[in-house]
Parts: C-alpha cells; sequence; structure tokens
C-alpha cells in the first residue's frame, strides 16, 4: 500500500462529509425509510440507549487526557480505552465488542440510506421488501463477527509488537485505536459492495484497495457515537452516504458484477 495514495483516500473521504450533508438534505433521503415500519424504531431506540453504555466507557479516557500532565502523556493518553480493548479482561472485551452490536443494531439505517444515496447518483434499484432487509442484517452479523475477529487479532499484534519494542510503548494506544476505526469503517465499506452483489470474501479483498476509506469511515463513525442520543444515528447516517459518494468515485463497482481492481490505478486516491 502506498502511503500517499492511503492519505489521499483519507483525506478525500473526510472532504466529502459536507457533500454528503448536502445530499441528505436536497434529496431528502430520509423519505421511505418508514416502509421498515417498527423495526428502525425498535432497532435504532435499542442503538442509542447501548450508545449510553459506550459513552460512559469512554468517560475515563477523557478524563485521563484532561489530567495529563504532559504533552507526551496527553498523546499516550488518546487511544487508552482503545488499547484496553485488547484482551484486558471481560470489560474490555465488552467495550470493544459493543461498538459493533451498535453498528448491528443500526444495519436498517445504512441499509437504507445507502440504497438512497445509490439511486441518486447512479439509478441503483431500490429494494423495499422486509426479506431484502432481513438478508441485509444476517450478513452483517457474519460480516461483524469477520471483523471484530480480525480486529482482536490486529490488537493482539499490536500489543505484542510493543511489548518487545517497549521503548514505544506511549505509542500503543493511539495505533490500537487506529486500526479498530479501520475494522469499523470495513463493515460500512461491506455494505456498499453488497449493494452491488459481491461476496463477503470478495468485498474484503476487494476493500483492501481503499483502507484509507475504511479508516476515515471509522474514525468519524466513532466520534459521532461519543455525541449522546443523536450520536449514533446521525453518524451512521453520514457515513453511509458518504462512503457512497466516496466510492462511487473512486471504485469501479458494476451492479452484480464485482470488479476487483481500482477505477484508477494511477490515481493518487486508490492504493495499490
Amino acid at each position: 500500500m502506498e502511503f500517499r495514495a492511503f492519505i489521499g483516500q483519507f483525506l478525500l473521504t473526510v472532504g466529502r462529509l459536507p457533500r454528503a450533508v448536502a445530499l441528505i438534505r436536497e434529496q431528502e433521503l430520509w423519505r421511505g425509510v418508514n416502509r421498515y415500519g417498527w423495526v428502525v424504531k425498535v432497532l435504532v431506540i435499542v442503538a442509542i440507549i447501548m450508545s449510553f453504555s459506550f459513552l460512559g466507557q469512554v468517560m475515563n479516557w477523557v478524563g485521563g487526557l484532561s489530567q495529563a500532565e504532559s504533552g507526551i502523556a496527553a498523546l499516550s493518553s488518546v487511544g487508552t480505552l482503545a488499547g484496553n480493548m485488547a484482551m484486558q479482561g471481560y470489560e474490555s472485551y465488552t467495550s470493544g465488542l459493543l461498538k459493533y452490536v451498535i453498528l448491528l443494531l443500526s444495519e436498517v439505517i445504512i441499509f437504507h440510506f445507502m440504497q438512497r444515496a445509490l439511486e441518486e447518483l447512479r439509478g441503483h434499484p431500490i429494494r423495499t421488501d422486509f426479506q431484502a432487509f432481513f438478508q441485509a442484517q444476517i450478513r452483517m452479523i457474519k460480516v461483524v463477527i469477520r471483523t471484530y475477529i480480525l480486529e482482536l487479532i490486529a490488537t493482539v499484534a499490536i500489543s505484542i509488537f510493543f511489548g518487545i519494542f517497549g521503548f514505544l510503548n506511549w505509542l500503543e494506544p493511539s495505533a490500537t485505536f487506529l486500526v479498530q476505526c479501520y475494522f469499523f469503517g470495513l463493515v460500512i465499506i461491506d455494505n456498499y459492495n453488497e449493494q452491488f452483489g459481491m461476496s463477503i470474501k470478495d468485498s474484503m479483498t476487494f476493500s483492501q484497495n481503499y483502507r484509507g476509506v475504511s479508516l476515515a469511515l471509522g474514525f468519524v463513525l466513532y466520534l459521532f457515537m461519543l455525541v449522546p442520543l443523536v450520536g449514533v444515528v446521525a453518524g451512521t447516517i453520514l457515513v453511509s452516504v458518504t462512503a457512497v459518494l466516496v466510492l462511487n468515485q473512486v471504485a469501479d463497482v458494476e451492479l452484480d458484477s464485482p470488479a476487483m481492481e481500482p477505477a484508477n490505478p494511477s490515481d493518487p486516491t486508490t492504493v495499490q
């Protein structure tokens, strides 16, 4: 992976956030979400309730950051919460899994807003039946399990690395946090790939070309989840539409024809 392409993708994704907000407002992408009836209300309410638990788990990190006595101490504390997720007891284990459970409950939002955004940008047909949503939810469960396992493996590997190179251990929390943001965003990208008929295996392979996009999406969503009440819903909507805008620009994917190559290998926003 070229670092220049990685940074280009990250900046491109963050830069598309305002456009995503405009698209949501101008095209009223929320229209039609009521087609899922009580499903939307129940899942969103549960996700919001669980987000308070997630918020409570980061308050210690915020407190530690504000009490840091030096610049190095402050930098070291940036990823403390995420770093503790690496198999350090039951509480850390559940905090690592909790964000994925919230994302799983928010699938109906991702499903709807991605379809509406694709409809506006590419004329992509919307699947309105409950069976389509149910299949998407089942896939989401499989992807979340797979991604969470990969995240655990990665965080353990990071822990081992910094255990060997102890003089760099002040960077471990931040590195762990960024890795977890990456895997968090990977789930969002898979939802996009699903719209074009990709299998989970092909989707994961294809997504490796867009690591910068994945990191940016996960980072933004992670931050939004720290906002009480509206954070989960607003963040999920925003990153879903942003993912469509960015990947529609840099990824060459056709309906029911999973392309496995980047749209333009020479583009700095495309990872080689």
